[in-house]
């Protein structure tokens, strides 16, 4: 009979199965990777599912379970099963590169160069495609695993420095000219991001990102979500671990191109429409060349001035259609100054919803207040008020983290029981 408190053979077996798959995978497309964005693209996410799967293993190997963690071994059990079909997926695709490079790799690269490369089944769009997906999806079930496990390791999945590198590289695909950039004067908000993941504690928000009305947002035509509760409630940070998911789940889809922006108190720049949407303009611009060549012609036609917003909005609603999908996440509104700016953007929002574009989806977190509640006029299903019980679980989680883990907590050790029920008690979503 199998021990409850250990992993299964077959799990581990599989896992050591699908490292060896990710290590060839990973081997066949490092030596093309210098020559292709797209096969550079696919070779580092076999490289990020290759470390994740390695520290998956060690981490399984080294641990020891609890007499109480009979449910926790089984998720982790599940949740590595539930990548077999795609590990097998990868080794059917495996065969079929081995069996092209079985002259040599030197022959085949000679074959590649004569019928051109993006013909040869390793190298087609489809082929990097489908496997991003594959890649993308073990991912997700490892993600799972690894947070069950409750990892604190950083670089592993969801290492929020890593992703945010990722991410910026991603949205600077297409390189922007400096002189277009110094003109632009995009405020950036990935100052923003990065400030916020460092504080962020790991695991919250999963409620809010793998709950329906996230999901649904992600999946749904022409979306809409508004975010709301009082100040200190987590809105930010919600939206930051909307960020990571959003580009996490979506990021390797073609046609896709993910925007965000972060108002803030302290930043006149990061108050008003006109820097939301030069913020905006310069991501979408550098995923997509199109977009790219319309941020060039918007610098030749105003180079000495800056477009007026109305100029500004047309350029944004140009680059949204060149993508299948936009997701466009902005974060406390509320932060923009009520009677001198915020009607701005909150003008410019309704416009963006009003294009009628089926691939936007807008996310936008904020206090409640009266005009934008009136402005955004929202459906039942558009709106999550943050006041509820998995905001005050983030909040217990945090509290017994910090007990647990802060040194200069620890002379209070024998009162912690009374601190984390006092806090609990009193913090009331906050």
């Amino acid at each position: 009979m199998a021990d409850p408190l250990s992993i299964a053979t077959g799990v581990t077996g599989l896992l050591s199965f699908g490292i060896q798959i990710s290590e060839s995978l990973l081997k066949f497309y490092q030596a093309y990777k210098s020559q292709d964005k797209n096969i550079s693209h696919t070779a580092n996410k076999l490289e990020n599912l290759l470390t994740m799967l390695q520290s998956l293993e060690t981490t399984l190997k080294t641990r020891r379970f609890q007499s109480d963690e009979k449910d926790l071994v089984q998720s982790v059990n599940r949740s590595i099963w539930d990548c077999e079909e795609i590990i097998t997926e990868l080794q059917e695709e495996g065969k079929k590169y081995d069996r092209a490079v079985t002259s040599g790799l030197d022959g085949f690269k000679e074959t590649v160069k004569l019928a051109g490369r993006r013909a040869a089944h390793p190298f087609r769009q489809s082929t990097l495609q489908k496997l991003d997906e594959d890649i993308s999806e073990i991912r997700n079930n490892v993600a799972v695993a690894l947070n069950i496990l409750q990892l604190g390791d950083q670089k592993v999945i969801h290492d929020d420095l890593t992703e945010l590198k990722s991410l910026v590289e991603h949205i600077q695909e297409h390189q922007i000219s400096s002189t277009v950039r110094q003109w632009l004067r995009a405020p950036d908000p990935t100052v923003n991001h990065n400030s916020l993941r460092t504080k962020h504690h790991t695991g919250s928000g999963m409620w809010f990102v793998r709950g329906d009305a996230f999901q649904t947002w992600l999946a749904q035509e022409n979306s809409f979500l508004w975010l709301n509760g009082f100040a200190g409630c987590g809105k930010s940070v919600l939206c930051s671990t909307a960020i990571q998911e959003t580009f996490f789940q979506r990021h390797h889809h073609i046609g896709v191109g993910i925007a965000f922006f972060y108002f803030t108190f302290s930043d006149e720049a990061k108050q008003d429409e006109s820097g939301m949407i030069r913020a905006l303009l310069l991501q979408l611009a550098g995923q997509h060349e199109d977009c790219q060549a319309d941020l060039t012609s918007l610098y030749s036609t105003y180079q000495s001035r800056t477009p007026p917003p109305e100029v500004l909005m047309e350029y944004l609603q140009r680059m949204a259609r060149r993508f299948e999908h936009v997701y466009i996440l902005l974060d406390a509104l509320d932060e923009s100054p009520r009677y001198e700016k915020r009607e701005g953007i909150l003008a410019v929002l309704q416009t963006m919803r009003q294009w009628g574009l089926a691939g936007l989806h807008l996310l936008v977190t904020s206090r409640d207040e009266p005009d934008i509640r009136r402005s955004f006029s929202p459906l039942s299903d558009e709106e999550i008020i943050l006041r509820n019980q998995e905001i005050d679980e983030d909040i217990q989680n945090y509290i017994a983290f910090e007990l647990k883990s802060n040194k200069n907590l620890q002379r209070w050790r024998g009162y912690h029981d009374h601190i984390q029920q006092a806090l609990n008690h009193r913090a009331q979503g906050v």
